[in-house]
């Protein structure tokens, strides 16, 4: 008997030590900050498909890629603009029993705002071709201000700490975590324009009125969320 009342006693007296030499957690504020960007984008890509058959009628690619360039070039827009993006052949029926080969070659074109959208679709318009569409926007910096979202987030969240604890007559302490919550990036992606001509008539304008029709493009928008915490007082 008594070995176990010396066992229960030996017990109790180590978890008082341990409880005493436990230093509890210092206060602290949690707080979440959240930033938006909108950028207007300064890179419209715009996907591109030339097709050839066998029937010898038709102009072949080499040739509709040349004039694509050309009239490209005579609205002010660059060679190096366009880049292929594939080639391919594959088998088109052109007739009830008869099979031709179908050369296609896919380019992507990257203009600069609406204005030279609107010129590279009037030239392809020229040239007939109908397989066009505007796929996605950018941004040159679209990386910087990834990162500007992201300090605004932080930036964010230490001020609402530092006035919340003013009200309550205490100071700001360092950081203790800082955490990406949530991040996106939306408005890069459009709905698709199937080709030249659609693009045209989407833009239609009063006949009365010689004007030019408006072609405007949403802003990219930032977004980030940055969960953080704070010491409270120095």
């Amino acid at each position: 008997m008594k070995k176990i009342t010396f066992l229960a006693v030996g017990i109790f007296a180590l978890f008082f030590a341990t409880a005493q030499t436990t230093t509890a957690e210092p206060p602290f504020i949690e707080i979440t900050g959240t930033s938006e960007i909108k950028v207007d984008p300064n890179q419209i890509f715009i996907s591109i498909t030339l097709e050839e058959n066998t029937d010898k009628s038709k102009t072949d690619i080499s040739e509709q890629e040349q004039n694509l360039i050309k009239a490209l070039q005579a609205a002010g827009i660059a060679k190096e603009k366009l880049v292929v993006t594939d080639a391919n052949a594959h088998y088109g029926k052109s007739g009830f029993m008869s099979k031709d080969v179908v050369n296609r070659k896919q380019f992507e074109l990257v203009v600069k705002d609406a204005t030279e959208a609107k010129k590279a679709f009037e030239q392809m318009d020229k040239l007939n071709i109908k397989n066009a569409y505007i796929s996605r926007v950018d941004h040159t910096d679209i990386e910087e201000y990834k990162k500007q979202a992201k300090i605004k987030a932080i930036k964010a969240a230490k001020e609402k700490a530092t006035y919340l604890l003013e009200a309550v007559g205490e100071e700001l302490g360092g950081a203790l975590i800082v955490r990406e919550n949530s991040f996106s990036v939306y408005g890069n992606q459009i709905q698709r324009m199937t080709n030249a001509t659609l693009y045209r008539e989407s833009y239609r304008f009063d006949d009365a009125e010689e004007q030019e029709p408006q072609l405007d493009f949403k802003k990219i928008t930032i977004t980030a969320s940055i969960y953080t915490k704070w010491g409270i007082g120095s």
